[in-house]
């Protein structure tokens, strides 16, 4: 695949990323007393047939127009976007964007009682925040409005929420983020079935390199990416001023669309023909860490790729197209379920896939406790290496 525009057959994108408009909002948390309805809010995509209206698509829903909005409360702070990413004190090192469905409150609440409480990682701030679209019909709605305002922590996008619509999703939070939280120096995309051991997450990026950067010192983060100034020879720029890009996940190679008529991973030969081969190299999309300037090119040439319904195998493409390609790291546990284990968890992982709500708050007590403490005995040395022995032989027959 070249560095060309593949388009889609009778299809259009329509309200691009770039229009502040349609900026999803997070919901503010409430003022004291009865929690406020948040205000629905515009689509930031709609597919559109050429020439035509808004209609649904098979398997990539379109918004529906014309939404109403809910009932007035009290009035919102000035800016609704200071209680995620704009609160005094040092930027986010790390916004973990959290990909949800509207009826899974049990998952939300399993996250915020365990990884996704906590706000400090050895002096960097981190922050939670869950993605939603909209509930269908028969969905409960009329919950999820309460649960906005007294969480403050839900960010929703109008579009028909649904598995087929998960790039959508992903795309709408990167954009937010990005506008609305560009000092974040990390993002990571994961879904709310899996357990991130955030401690172990941060550490990992610290020796990466995040600590030296001049945004931290208070200096000032880096400047925005511009067309045409990006320059992939030697270490990554952005103009003059050094920005690291990463794309770090568990990475799949030469994976080939599935055909499989009416199947969850479903890709038509219309959205990808079968002379484009395999997939390009992609990270799996159950938890995978994009770099603040890495989610700016991903953003900035999402459009010239083609919208496949495949959330990762979309950032993937994205990425490839902007000439960054994914750094594979065999802690992040990609779609494997790992059993509890304390020193698998706690020496080895930084994701497990598949955990309920249940596992999510047991693996939180293992490994982090009520408050960022252990709350048992760790490892001995004979243990963590039998358990971090264990957890490699699972990667290793599920890679």
């Amino acid at each position: 695949m070249g560095g060309g525009k593949l388009p889609l057959p009778s299809l259009q994108l329509r309200c691009p990323l770039a229009a502040p408009h349609h900026a999803p909002r997070l919901v503010p948390a409430p003022a004291p007393g009865r929690p406020a309805a948040p205000a629905r809010l515009d689509p930031l995509w709609a597919l559109r047939p050429r020439g035509g209206a808004v209609e649904p698509l098979p398997g990539l829903l379109a918004p529906r127009p014309g939404l109403a909005r809910a009932a007035p409360g009290p009035a919102p702070p000035p800016d609704p976007q200071r209680g995620a990413c704009g609160a005094p004190g040092p930027p986010p090192f790390l916004l973990i964007l959290v990909c949800t469905a509207p009826d899974n409150l049990n998952q939300r609440n399993a996250i915020r009682a365990s990884w996704g409480r906590l706000r400090e990682v050895r002096g960097l701030r981190v922050q939670t925040v869950f993605l939603l679209g909209e509930p269908g019909w028969g969905s409960r709605g009329s919950d999820l409005v309460w649960e906005s305002a007294a969480h403050g922590d839900i960010m929703q996008a109008a579009f028909q929420d649904s598995y087929r619509n998960l790039t959508l999703k992903t795309l709408s939070g990167l954009s937010w983020a990005d506008r609305h939280c560009p000092t974040a120096r990390y993002i990571l995309k994961t879904d709310d079935d899996v357990f991130v051991n955030v401690p172990e997450l941060v550490s990992e990026l610290v020796r990466r390199g995040g600590r030296w950067e001049q945004w931290e010192t208070g200096v000032g983060p880096p400047r925005k990416a511009k067309a045409g100034d990006e320059k992939w020879d030697g270490s990554p720029t952005l103009g003059s001023q050094p920005v690291p890009l990463l794309y770090l996940g568990r990475v799949h190679w030469r994976v080939q669309p599935s055909r499989s008529p009416g199947g969850k991973h479903q890709v038509s030969e219309e959205q990808w023909p079968p002379s484009w081969g395999p997939f390009p190299p992609y990270a799996s999309g159950t938890g995978y860490v994009l770099s603040a300037s890495a989610v700016q090119l991903i953003l900035k040439v999402a459009s010239r790729a083609p919208l496949l319904p495949l959330e990762d195998v979309f950032v993937g493409l994205s990425a490839r197209r902007g000439g960054l390609a994914p750094t594979h790291c065999v802690k992040l546990a990609g779609a494997t379920h790992y059993p509890l284990d304390r020193c698998c968890y706690g020496k080895f992982l930084l994701t497990s896939h598949k955990l309920d709500p249940w596992e999510m708050q047991e693996a939180w007590k293992l490994v982090g406790g009520s408050d960022g403490e252990r709350t048992v005995p760790f490892c001995s040395w004979l243990q963590g290496l039998l358990g971090i022995l264990r957890c490699r032989l699972i990667a290793w027959l599920h890679s």
